[in-house]
């Protein structure tokens, strides 16, 4: 079976301030709950949606694909057969209405995570953080790990080299800014997800620049995001493993960067919180969930705790 893969999805641009919640707006504007299916046209396909998005028509694409990656539109065909951008279920509607504006970090753990478990729109953000090893490294190491992770998920597969020079790029541009990034708000080229603080970079004055892994702070990472990582990844299952949070694809420990003691940490936090529990007797190691809830709830749970506090 062919692995679907995508490369270069991003138009060479890394995903900047602002951009999510200007795609988010124009689809809110655009996209009329009482629009026909004859009226009915994606919002990034326009004519006009250059003037609407305020960017070039490359960035136009980029948008999209961002908004795509971290999980927040989904693309419907309407009866016709046209094909429209909606804000996704329940997560993207969940966003809108309680960070639209993409401000508590709590938000942008979660932007990240389902960032990188899009194996098949943001391929090589996948790749990084599940399958490469390496925790330090420069750009061509990278490009070589990267290059032997693409091999692995498909002897077969093939991919544009510049491409994927392209996707290092942009991987590093997802998670580290230099000082020439760091300019005024509105003109920021830095991502959002720099904020989380997952690359680091030794050496940044000169060509030889190396790049390592970071590990999050404890208070910026908070324990219902691991939470909602542990309930997406358990589905139907009532039980997991410390050793499957640490090791599995798209799992706690690998999509933020978790050793052991960090993962022991937010378990203990959330099992204080009620919400777990931790069997590790006899060398078991089990997390069970002591009551039903679903990601919806964990976000929502959130949310309005934020509110009441404000």
């Amino acid at each position: 079976m062919t692995v679907k893969i995508r490369l270069k999805g991003h138009e060479s641009f890394s995903l900047r301030e602002g951009w999510l919640r200007k795609g988010i707006a124009a689809i809110e504007e655009y996209n009329l709950p009482n629009m026909t299916d004859e009226d009915a046209k994606d919002i990034f396909s326009r004519d006009d949606a250059v003037d609407i998005l305020g960017v070039g028509s490359n960035m136009v694409k980029s948008i999209k694909y961002w908004l795509q990656a971290c999980g927040l539109i989904e693309e419907l065909r309407t009866k016709k057969g046209r094909r429209i951008s909606k804000l996704s279920q329940p997560f993207g509607m969940l966003i809108n209405k309680y960070d639209p504006y993409f401000e508590e970090i709590f938000t942008l753990w979660l932007m990240h995570y389902k960032l990188v478990t899009n194996k098949e729109n943001a391929t090589a953000w996948y790749v990084f953080f599940n399958d490469l090893k390496a925790q330090e490294f420069r750009k061509k190491e990278l490009f070589d790990g990267l290059s032997l992770s693409l091999s692995k998920l498909d002897p077969e597969i093939g991919f544009s080299e510049k491409s994927l020079q392209d996707d290092c790029s942009c991987i590093i541009k997802t998670y580290y800014s230099n000082h020439e990034d760091l300019i005024s708000p509105e003109e920021s080229l830095s991502s959002p997800l720099v904020e989380l603080g997952l690359i680091g970079c030794k050496n940044s004055s000169n060509e030889k620049e190396v790049f390592y892994k970071k590990k999050p702070q404890k208070d910026a990472l908070d324990p219902l995001v691991v939470l909602y990582v542990i309930l997406e990844q358990l589905g139907n299952e009532k039980s997991t493993t410390i050793d499957r949070l640490i090791s599995d694809d798209c799992n706690v420990g690998n999509v933020f960067n978790l050793d052991r003691v960090q993962v022991n940490y937010y378990l203990d936090s959330l099992e204080r919180l009620g919400y777990i529990e931790v069997n590790r007797t006899a060398g078991l190691d089990t997390v069970y969930l002591k009551s039903k809830i679903r990601c919806e709830d964990v976000l929502e749970n959130y949310y309005e705790q934020l509110r009441s506090e404000a």
